[in-house]
């Protein structure tokens, strides 16, 4: 095959019309109860920005997560995910270069749906668990889990997710910086409407409320209008949260696509 004729071969594959459902979420900072069918692979990223009121925390922060996504059955499914994060104090360039105040971690999650994969816009509840421990190069061990519990009903799609986070230290320097444990508690619900074929829009609340016994800045919530499109292959989701407590704005965007 003429090398001429791989790009637009392979674009034709990226953007055919094929229903764009493995993992996809409808919303921006919240799990969805979706999962990669068998045998599938998707590739996952959600890029957010933190515009903070504490110190603490930095003015500013980006973070970066991208993963690949295994369909292990059509309830369970693997991923492998790298995150990143930088904030306005941070002094090395963008990278994945450990740094006290510039945690990065790896790890691996799994998400599993209780009920089979029903026909679209079938009324049902459906819900969904994930589990993930993850590895700070600063030094600790991250461990995380959610309950998801998601609504279908013709256009409309609502959901609730409850989660969970914790940082343990494994060494002193991240002791220093952090303390030797946090724990963090993340609610959230939201509804998503399908307004025209693949185009849903909608609404978020979500929050991170931190269970320290000393809080140090690190409990804020928001309300985020929200958006969804797929095409073939690829879905994308996105909401912009603006800042209701301790958080100014944490815009956030969500895309995959399947392999």
């Amino acid at each position: 095959m003429k090398r001429s004729a791989v790009l637009p071969l392979a674009l034709a594959v990226l953007l055919a019309p094929t229903r764009a459902h493995a993992g996809r979420t409808l919303f921006g900072w919240l799990y969805d109860t979706e999962v990669v069918p068998e045998h599938g692979v998707e590739l996952e990223s959600k890029l957010e920005e933190r515009d903070v009121q504490f110190a603490s925390l930095g003015d500013h922060e980006t973070r970066w997560w991208l993963a690949p996504v295994v369909g292990i059955t059509d309830r369970l499914e693997l991923a492998l995910p790298i995150e990143s994060q930088w904030s306005t104090e941070d002094s090395p360039p963008p990278g994945f270069v450990a740094g006290s105040s510039v945690p990065r971690r790896y790890g691996a999650e799994l998400r599993y749906r209780f009920v089979a994969p029903a026909p679209v816009d079938a009324p049902a509840f459906v819900p969904l668990a994930r589990v993930a421990v993850k590895r700070d190069v600063t030094g600790a061990i991250r461990p995380e889990a959610d309950v998801v519990v998601s609504y279908q009903h013709g256009r409309v799609h609502a959901l609730v997710d409850a989660g969970v986070i914790a940082d343990v230290a494994t060494r002193s320097a991240f002791t220093l910086a952090n303390g030797d444990r946090h724990v963090e508690f993340h609610p959230g619900l939201g509804v998503s409407v399908r307004v025209v074929r693949e185009l849903r829009l909608g609404a978020e609340l979500y929050g991170e409320w931190s269970l320290d016994q000393n809080e140090t800045g690190h409990t804020w919530a928001i309300v985020a209008p929200n958006m969804a499109w797929a095409h073939g292959r690829f879905w994308v989701s996105a909401a912009y949260g603006i800042g209701v407590y301790g958080i100014r704005s944490a815009p956030r965007i969500v895309w995959g696509i399947a392999l």
